[in-house]
């Protein structure tokens, strides 16, 4: 999944903080954490690690998606015998936080199998690399239903190693020829953290045959988000993506995403 997770921990982060100081110290109205606060304190080694443990799932779960780095994945798996790479780059407007991710995924026998590094970065913090594996099954139920199963692990360079997992039931429904629905609800097991929920639905329009238009919403790490973009497919083995997402709560930062999909046969 993306920097969403990321975004999701500055709630963590504040929250920690809040219990070591007074109240105000390091929070803006709106209980995020202010500049200086973020300068004055980047020494902190609990809000590196809450950062890294975040990543850490979103990368667990990034090698999925309808359409890489989205955040609502899609029951389809790669046809058998083909394997695709993504990377994609998230930049936060105001460039406070970024992410660069890298990862392949294969279809072995009846899963999809997906392995990805991240290198994520926020200010004030610090920065991150995190490593993820995934195991994907999907089967149709229904000529226009289809319904999986994604696992998810994830481990960081620092320790504690192991950062967590999450599970995802995903679900797609073929609404038209040109539409579809995906629906997902699962759940983050972090180490040593609260398990959080995550779910979200999202549309996915194909009205031509180079451009795919999708519009999500999603939760994650406990905070709410939306995003939406379009694709479009250079090649037929070659995608490249463009995403505007941001929290449905006020003063919740926005990102952008830049993405590209290299699909070939093994």
């Amino acid at each position: 999944m993306s920097v969403t997770t990321v975004q999701a921990t500055l709630g963590m982060i504040v929250r920690e903080r809040r219990q070591s100081t007074p109240e105000g110290a390091f929070l803006d109205k709106k209980h995020n954490i202010s500049p200086r606060a973020a300068v004055g304190h980047s020494t902190s080694c609990h809000s590196l690690a809450l950062f890294a443990l975040a990543t850490s799932l979103s990368s667990g779960m990034a090698a999925h998606a309808a359409g890489g780095h989205h955040a609502v994945d899609d029951a389809v798996l790669l046809e058998p015998g083909r394997c695709q790479f993504e990377t994609w780059w998230d930049h936060e407007s105001g460039g406070a936080r970024s992410l660069l991710h890298a990862g392949p995924s294969c279809r072995v026998g009846p899963v999809e199998l997906g392995l990805n590094i991240e290198r994520a970065r926020l200010d004030g913090v610090g920065t991150s690399t995190v490593a993820g594996v995934q195991v994907k099954s999907a089967v149709k139920v229904h000529s226009a239903w289809s319904a999986g199963v994604v696992l998810g692990f994830a481990a960081q360079d620092r320790a504690p190693h192991y950062s967590g997992s999450s599970l995802v039931v995903p679900v797609t429904w073929q609404t038209t020829e040109t539409l579809s629905t995906h629906f997902n609800v699962g759940r983050d097991f972090r180490h040593g953290q609260p398990d959080t929920p995550r779910g979200g639905v999202a549309l996915e329009w194909a009205p031509l045959k180079a451009w795919t238009f999708v519009a999500e919403r999603f939760r994650e790490g406990g905070a709410d988000f939306w995003r939406a973009g379009a694709r479009w497919s250079v090649t037929p083995s070659m995608d490249l993506d463009l995403s505007h997402a941001g929290g449905l709560k006020g003063g919740a930062p926005a990102w952008w995403t830049l993405g590209l999909t290299w699909s070939f046969d093994r």
